[in-house]
């Protein structure tokens, strides 16, 4: 098997922003994106925003407060 296609990433923010650009071209929505949620706080990684830009990447919020 020829693993050299393989992409390795070094950090989680390397890792989602591949992740989302090829969702980006399957899915049709504005706004998907990769985040931490340790149930105290929630930590968006990446975002992808198609048109209208509703969430950014470094957004931090409390648990209780994300929906």
């Amino acid at each position: 098997m020829n693993l050299s296609n393989t992409p390795t990433y070094t950090t989680i923010e390397e890792a989602s922003a591949d992740v989302l650009e090829v969702i980006s071209k399957f899915v049709g929505i504005n706004t998907f994106f990769v985040a931490k949620n340790d149930r105290k706080n929630v930590d968006i990684i990446s975002s992808f925003n198609r048109d209208d830009v509703i969430l950014e990447a470094g957004f931090e919020t409390v648990y209780r407060d994300s929906y």
